[in-house]
């Protein structure tokens, strides 16, 4: 069996018997895989905490051809973020994100661009910089980089600015318009819009938060549907995500 390297990161694990664990990774060169890690329950594994979510590591396995699941060899940590994100919010988010990329991401088809977005989120989470603004940037933008994301300036119909006056989106059609050429669909406001396109230009770490959690909040609700549109089911780690905003906001 060849022995192959990987940058990657650890996007979930499930436990095994008694002492193993299998872990799904997203790899750089790669894409997705999962893996089993033999002994990763017991008291002394060699893995120590390189197994947690959101760990980014250097990966060594072995794979057979005929086999679904790599045999990890060892995880030497590069990036760990989990000792600083103990607080339920960014501990959620976290756990938000990393979930996405495994319900979005292809098993064994590298997305380099989708990497390099999860790792500059997850570096850019701090309980004072907005977790929310965090999240929507990632759903935006993983939403844009599998190519569900209905991208536009101006109406098709009628050639309006969409942030002068909104626009409004037929998800059974995949139809982005303005509201005077569609008059049923998700609105979306000029200041969500406007929130848009200063994402597609900004880094996570350097996003601030708008002017209003309303925008936040429709833009949440927008990104929602169209993911469920996609995956055609709910995601538990999204129902405890919102569930902490709301506790968060509520104190």
């Amino acid at each position: 069996m060849p022995v192959r390297r990987a940058l990657a990161t650890v996007l979930r694990t499930y436990k095994v018997g008694e002492a193993d664990k299998i872990v799904v990774f997203f790899t750089l060169p790669y894409g997705k895989l999962r893996g089993m890690a033999r002994g990763a329950r017991r008291m002394r594994s060699r893995f120590g905490g390189s197994l947690e979510i959101g760990t980014e590591v250097e990966l060594t396995f072995f794979e057979k051809e005929s086999r679904e699941l790599v045999s990890v060899d060892r995880c030497d940590i590069v990036r760990s973020r989990f000792s600083e994100l103990g607080e339920p919010i960014l501990a959620s988010t976290l756990g938000y994100v990393t979930d996405l990329v495994d319900q979005f991401a292809l098993e064994r088809e590298a997305n380099r661009h989708l990497y390099r977005l999860l790792r500059a989120t997850i570096e850019a989470l701090d309980v004072d910089a907005s977790p929310e603004t965090k999240a929507r940037y990632f759903e935006a933008w993983l939403l844009r980089l599998v190519g569900f994301y209905p991208r536009r300036k101006t109406c098709p119909s009628c050639g309006r600015a969409l942030t002068d006056e909104g626009a409004r989106y037929l998800l059974t059609e995949q139809r982005l318009e303005c509201q005077r050429c569609l008059d049923s669909g998700i609105l979306l406001s000029p200041k969500a819009l406007q929130y848009l396109e200063v994402m597609w230009k900004t880094a996570p770490k350097a996003m601030a938060p708008p002017e209003t959690e309303d925008v936040l909040r429709e833009l949440g609700s927008f990104h929602y549907r169209l993911m469920q549109e996609q995956l055609e089911k709910d995601l538990k780690s999204h129902q405890v995500f919102e569930a902490l905003l709301r506790f968060e906001k509520g104190r």
